[in-house]
């Protein structure tokens, strides 16, 4: 085996560990993921079990009410949330797939969510210039290409103390190689600069599945 072979057999086998070390998401969850890799050939689009528990810990943790978030895709990551908010709590969720919205309205409705998780479908920026704040707290899941772009819309939308969560800063380690012109490489390189240099918030990135930065507002 090469050594990135071998790299990647053992984030393998940690995320594996990591997992088990996990506690269990919900049987609701467990259907949602099931009905996704049945339903896509891109089901590694959806974020897996440990990052779901992580979303949900973390609106817990900061006693998110209302949130936003960029890529709904089957709707997983919504309802993972969507467990943690109180019952007053809602979750506007932005999708450009006409296709991946119906799927996700349709896992929505199953867990009997429709109340407190909205999609809004269509192009993203415009979605999101098109809601008010405050937000307590947001989720980045989408075109990589343009996730300063939506950190630029966020930031007013969100309530001082609130947290952004941005999902895969890392793009499977490509973050760390050579010069390229893959818009989601030159994106995301350029997001992460921001968001560690920018006066206006705090941010840790961590290394969860392909990178997950936390961005607290000052």
């Amino acid at each position: 085996m090469t050594a990135r072979q071998l790299r990647m057999a053992a984030d393998d086998e940690m995320s594996g560990y990591a997992a088990t070390h996990t506690t269990a998401s919900s049987e609701t969850l467990r259907s949602v993921a099931a009905s996704t890799r049945s339903w896509s050939e891109h089901a590694e689009l959806m974020v897996d079990e440990t990052e779901g528990q992580l979303l949900r810990l973390l609106v817990i943790l900061s006693g998110a009410r209302r949130i936003v978030e960029i890529g709904t895709f089957a709707g997983y990551s919504a309802l993972a949330m969507a467990e943690g908010l109180p019952p007053d709590g809602h979750i506007d969720t932005l999708e450009l797939s006409p296709e991946h919205a119906a799927k996700a309205q349709e896992h929505i409705e199953a867990a009997g969510e429709q109340e407190r998780i909205t999609i809004h479908l269509g192009i993203a920026l415009a979605s999101l210039e098109a809601l008010e704040g405050p937000y307590d707290m947001a989720f980045i899941d989408a075109d990589k290409s343009a996730y300063a772009a939506y950190y630029d819309l966020l930031l007013p939308r969100m309530r001082r103390g609130g947290l952004i969560v941005a999902d895969n800063v890392l793009r499977h380690g490509r973050i760390l190689g050579a010069e390229t012109d893959d818009p989601s490489v030159t994106g995301m390189r350029q997001f992460n600069e921001r968001a560690a240099t920018d006066p206006r918030v705090e941010t840790v990135m961590l290394t969860v599945r392909d990178g997950v930065s936390l961005i607290r507002v000052r």
